[in-house]
């Protein structure tokens, strides 16, 4: 499996986890903090869809280190 698949993976788990694992830690961080603050205010707001705003995190999350491994030349 390459870098970026398994980057993909593990911040799609874990915001962050696949740039931490890109040793990319500062981007890693931020990504996180602004997961948990998205995941927060949308469990502040109860609605009753915002399963989808945490899979949109997840994804975009996982897109994200996806594109920063490609463009780190981090595939193998």
């Amino acid at each position: 499996m390459s870098r970026s698949a398994v980057a993909t993976v593990l911040s799609f788990v874990v915001p962050g986890a696949g740039l931490w694992y890109l040793n990319h830690r500062a981007k890693a961080a931020m990504n996180l903090l602004v997961a948990i603050l998205l995941t927060v205010l949308g469990a502040m707001s109860q609605r009753e869809h915002v399963h989808y705003l945490f899979l949109a995190i997840a994804a975009g999350s996982a897109g994200y280190a996806h594109a920063v491994a490609r463009a780190s030349n981090n595939t193998d």
